[in-house]
């Protein structure tokens, strides 16, 4: 892996460390409070505090390049990898002088899936930068830039040899030229790689998106912007957003859709939107055209067909000469939106609520149009309205966005559940949670805890635990237990709860009443680093709970659990991604009852499939776990526990 040694790394650390220690005080400026600040928190290791006061600092100060690279050191401590790259990015632009701080964005950009980038600068620094940076950065891009001239050759080598010129192996292979010779900035190369791509599959719209990135860069802007046009209005989502997010808020000219069309011939949606732009127009006669093509692709085409004839038995029913046929304002509303042009959608939208004023769905439409071009005032005003609509979808979605805008807490459920099967217990338990949030009368109060009723359910199917012996929380209370709780807003990764009601038992006891009261609270605290399961790339993790929990019926037990694990993240394919893992648990109690007193550690995996809805995944662990207190324990010191679970979670 390319990075700066351990040594030269550690070096820079304790030279920041140094400067800070000796850090005098700043003069009064803006920023400067928080600064001084940070950096006492820094030197004490309060990584978190310290982060977020250079946050503050820097807005006041955001051309304080030292300061970047700084917050830039401070985040690698806590493995916000990104987030560190970036500030050193500010930091060379303010100060382009600094190499240090070009090394270690370079390096950083190699390591977060930016190797163009890292290749740029490490060749910039190793021929314009001190005799040491030049070393170092020589080393760098030899180890970036020889791999890429050696796979440019092997490709073209097997293109050269290829003899099908219709293999699949074909389009491979000069995919991977493309990509390769991109990485390596060979520009002019990898644009006639990715058009033969393109020519050898015209119906994979997403091959749009790297010829327009490589065009773009070859100052050809017009193609580069034709072929973003062009993917912005394909079926593909995924691609469609990426290529509205790149070409820009400006709504495209008629001959910018022509260019498209050349590219992309049997684009429908282009197709009509131009034709749609013609007779806004009132180009009647282009406008006809471009819906005659579109039947000749689609001839079960009804929205083309229906202009067509509207448009046909409009001029021969009129002997005058006719003004061109309105435009449907509602569905060039609703098409404006979706394509992300939300000053024209605000506009047909307008046009459609004057036709009918009662239409909810345009109401809902033009909150969300509003909202969209960052005029919330208006956008609550339409959303309001649209609340009120007979169409319960229309107005639970307008009341939602009502509320979010205004800063109402509303009303919400949330659900969790975890089967899982343990083969220590040779058992199958289930936990789970429906919990239903109610907004408090005041609206400040909201900002600060929230209210909510509640039903737990802990069981499992063998209820093997004697009768006579305490049940921990972790294994099984087959109970169901309701209750109503307070808990606090989540404040630095802290979230504090309280909860009061009874537990329902639903085997028959001879010791216990089957109603018993039930008291329980705590604080939890829970952060992840890297990627994690979901991500959009591979890559390493960690993530950790924290949970101190006081159970009344334990009698009067505080639990201090801490879960970590740490491995990596791998993103097989879209929708599936996976992780491999290692365990460490600890878990204490106030008590010292041997159940509660353990360490557990060992590999484990996640899972997760396109299949799944979100915040659903697979997990398996294989754990050998320790009691630390074996005072009353009637079973072995140490034990071996492999865990099957699925973790399901929604709010709504």
């Amino acid at each position: 892996m390319i990075s700066l040694s351990a040594h030269s790394r550690g070096f820079l650390w304790l030279v920041c460390i140094l400067a800070v220690s000796a850090y005098p005080t700043f003069a009064q400026k803006p920023g400067n409070t928080e600064l001084t600040e940070a950096y006492k928190f820094l030197t004490a290791k309060y990584y978190d505090r310290a982060i977020n006061l250079f946050h503050k600092g820097l807005a006041l100060q955001p051309d304080n390049a030292p300061v970047h690279k700084d917050l830039a050191y401070t985040l690698l401590k806590t493995g916000e990898n990104e987030e560190a790259r970036d500030e050193f990015e500010k930091a060379v632009k303010l100060n382009g002088n600094d190499e240090t701080a070009q090394l270690e964005y370079a390096f950083l950009c190699y390591e977060t899936k930016k190797p163009i980038e890292a290749r740029r600068v490490f060749d910039r620094l190793r021929k314009h930068g001190t005799p040491a940076t030049r070393a170092t950065a020589e080393q760098a891009f030899q180890n970036i830039d020889k791999p890429l001239a050696e796979n440019i050759q092997r490709w073209q080598k097997a293109l050269t040899l290829s003899a099908n010129p219709n293999s699949l192996a074909l389009y491979s292979a000069h995919w991977e030229l493309a990509t390769t010779a991109e990485l390596r900035d060979e520009l002019p190369l990898a644009a006639e790689q990715y058009e033969i791509c393109r020519q050898l599959k015209p119906d994979r719209p997403e091959l749009l998106l790297p010829l327009a990135r490589v065009w773009q860069q070859l100052n050809r802007v017009d193609e580069a912007r034709a072929a973003l046009l062009a993917a912005s209005r394909s079926d593909d989502s995924r691609t469609a957003e990426s290529a509205l997010a790149d070409l820009g808020s400006r709504y495209p000219y008629p001959y910018e859709f022509e260019k498209a069309i050349t590219l992309d011939p049997k684009n429908i949606k282009l197709r009509e939107e131009l034709a749609y732009l013609y007779l806004a127009m009132h180009k009647d006669a282009e406008a006809a055209r471009e819906f005659q093509q579109v039947l000749v692709i689609a001839p079960k085409d009804q929205a083309a067909r229906d202009q067509l004839d509207a448009m046909y038995g409009f001029k021969k029913r009129s002997a005058a000469t006719p003004s061109a046929p309105a435009v449907n304002a509602r569905e060039m509303g609703i098409k404006s939106l979706a394509a992300g042009f939300t000053k024209d959608a605000i506009k047909y939208l307008q046009q459609a609520h004057e036709q009918d004023p009662n239409d909810a769905e345009v109401m809902l439409k033009l909150g969300w149009a509003y909202n969209a071009a960052k005029d919330d005032a208006d956008a609550v005003k339409w959303f309001d309205k649209a609340r009120f609509a007979d169409d319960p979808a229309i107005a639970a979605e307008a009341g939602k966005a009502f509320h979010n805008l205004n800063g109402d807490t509303v009303a919400q459920t949330t659900v969790w559940t975890l089967p899982l099967f343990s083969s220590r217990w040779h058992d199958a338990f289930t936990y789970g949670q429906v919990k239903r949030t109610i907004p408090l009368p005041w609206k400040e109060g909201n900002k600060l805890f929230s209210l909510y009723v509640s039903a737990r359910f802990m069981g499992d199917i063998k209820s093997s635990m004697q009768q006579n012996e305490a049940i921990p929380q972790y294994f099984s209370e087959n109970s169901l237990i309701f209750g109503m709780g307070i808990s606090s807003k989540t404040w630095h990764h802290f979230t504090g709860w309280a909860e009061a009601g009874e537990a329902v038992g639903y085997l028959p006891s001879d010791n216990h009443d089957r109603i018993i009261p039930d008291y329980r609270g705590g604080i939890n605290f829970a952060k992840g680093f890297g990627s994690l399961l979901g991500s959009h790339s591979s890559g390493l993790f960690y993530e950790t709970t924290a949970d101190a929990d006081y159970i009344n019926r334990f009698d009067k037990d505080w639990l201090f659990l801490s879960q970590n694990r740490f491995g990596r993240t791998f993103r097989i394919w879209d929708g599936t991604s996976a992780q491999a893992l290692f365990n460490v648990n600890v878990t204490q109690d106030s008590k010292h009852q041997y159940w509660a007193n353990t360490i557990e550690m060992g590999p484990g995996m996640k899972l997760r499939l396109p299949w799944m809805p979100p915040n659903v995944y697979l997990s398996t662990d294989f754990l050998r776990g320790v009691y630390t207190n074996n005072l009353y324990n009637p079973r072995r010191p140490n034990y071996y526990d492999l865990r099957v679970g699925l973790w399901y979670a929604m709010t709504k």
